[in-house]
């Protein structure tokens, strides 16, 4: 994504380029409100274009430059740029770029997801159109993650690996390298046609500039004892100062020095504290843990001394019940017999 974005940002220089330069040659040479028309063009579009494909995420940069492409397009079609230039050049190139970043867009985004994020890109564009051709860029990526429902939380910008790293950076060397040139002479062109100074003036002044250069440097090469004067005089300035911050700076030295010690010093006796603290709580603790053991030690000699005594009570009472009951009941019965045979 990341890659074929800004291959498609070096296709929308040079056509914007060459639609312009074209352009240009439709108008007289000293037609200052087209020329500078074609200028600010060349400049804020490529300008644009730079901020929103050269980004760290790489779908914000396809985001933001599929939403700059479409306003630049909307501009020129239907906006305020419709009338700027006569001819309709300028509408087919922004049209053109419009559907190049649309189908850059669809082969790299799902079906679903093409859908809805053209459909973002298009109301977006309306909703914040370009006025003038200063071209002022409003980022979109925010909103589109909003109207996708993503979490900026969930959203991890990084440049990838150590080569995708190192790409991104030779792929921004390049562009400026490449583009800062175009930019630099754009602007002097600018400035140049919506000056009153004319072009042998600027001549003279930078003669003029150039001489005083070339004087100053004769001066030095021809003049080494005023150089010399020059270097024993600065020495003599700056040695006390030099002198001075050397000396501020060995006692800040020492200062930290004595703090460090101090601080050392505060740690051991903290750490001593802190080791006599555990020791009390660990000697207690194991106090406790003794006494605990010996509680229930005694309280299980007295459950078990209390069974042993329910044990035994059972146990006289099983034995009663074994011998004793069938001697009671053979005597009852033997005197009932008894009392029934007397009276008989």
């Amino acid at each position: 994504m990341r890659l074929l974005t800004r291959e498609y940002t070096q296709q929308f220089f040079s056509q914007v380029e060459q639609s312009a330069d074209h352009i240009s040659e439709q108008y007289d040479a000293q037609d200052r409100v087209h020329q500078s028309y074609v200028l600010l063009w060349k400049i804020n579009a490529q300008e644009g274009m730079q901020q929103a494909a050269y980004q760290v995420s790489p779908m914000a940069a396809l985001i933001d430059a599929w939403v700059f492409t479409e306003q630049m397009n909307q501009y020129f079609d239907s906006g305020a740029g419709a009338d700027l230039f006569d001819g309709d050049s300028v509408q087919g190139t922004s049209s053109l770029l419009a559907q190049d970043i649309e189908g850059l867009a669809k082969g790299l985004l799902k079906q679903s997801d093409f859908e809805t994020t053209k459909s973002f890109v298009s109301q977006f564009a309306q909703d914040n159109p370009f006025l003038e051709l200063s071209f002022i860029r409003t980022p979109a990526y925010r909103a589109w993650l909003e109207a996708n429902q993503i979490s900026e939380d969930q959203v991890v910008s990084t440049l990838g690996t150590m080569p995708e790293a190192l790409g991104d950076v030779s792929d921004r060397l390049s562009l400026v390298s490449e583009q800062t040139p175009k930019l630099m002479t754009w602007k002097a062109q600018l400035i140049a046609l919506n000056s009153t100074v004319s072009g042998e003036q600027l001549n003279k002044t930078l003669e003029s500039l150039q001489a005083t250069s070339r004087s100053f440097q004769d001066f030095v090469e021809n003049n080494p004892e005023y150089m010399e004067e020059l270097a024993r005089q600065m020495n003599a300035q700056l040695a006390p100062l030099v002198e001075q911050i050397d000396s501020r700076t060995e006692s800040r030295i020492e200062q930290l020095s004595e703090e460090r010690q101090a601080l050392e010093k505060m740690v051991a006796r903290e750490r001593a504290e802190i080791a006599q603290i555990i020791s009390k709580e660990r000697a207690k603790f194991t106090q406790d843990i003794d006494q605990m053991s010996q509680d229930v030690v005694a309280l299980a000699i007295d459950k078990l001394i209390e069974l042993i005594k329910s044990t035994i009570i059972y146990f006289i009472l099983f034995i009663v019940a074994i011998f004793f009951a069938p001697l009671g009941l053979g005597y009852m019965l033997g005197k009932r017999s008894a009392s029934k045979v007397k009276a008989s």
